[in-house]
């Protein structure tokens, strides 16, 4: 087994960025501003999906890493195969996670 570089570290870990430390990041944030927490909650899922979209158009490394990591395979950012990503996952769970994000914020609004 070959030693990763040093850019490839850093993909992996944005990847897994991506993957779970937003939610951290969001938990932290409604810790701190706990009556923001639907707010908190539907930008974070809007900005989440349109990250997740973004990266996927440009093909961004850490955004088929962080798709790698789902489906429990190895992650590698040295040999990206963008065909492997299914078009249900790259464009239906940042529209799931967009739709989520502005029905809480349209809800937080009505009220």
């Amino acid at each position: 087994m070959r030693k990763m570089s040093a850019t490839e570290k850093k993909v992996i870990a944005l990847a897994y960025f991506h993957r779970y430390g937003w939610i951290a990041t969001i938990m932290i944030c409604i810790a701190i501003w706990t009556e923001y927490m639907m707010h908190i909650l539907g930008a974070g899922s809007i900005l989440y999906s349109i990250w997740s979209f973004v990266g996927y158009k440009l093909k961004w490394k850490h955004i088929f890493c962080s798709y790698q990591n789902a489906h429990y395979k190895r992650m590698t950012p040295d040999s990206i195969r963008w065909n492997q990503i299914k078009k249900g996952d790259a464009y239906g769970v940042p529209l799931i996670f967009f739709i989520m994000g502005f029905a809480l914020l349209t809800l937080m609004m009505v009220n």
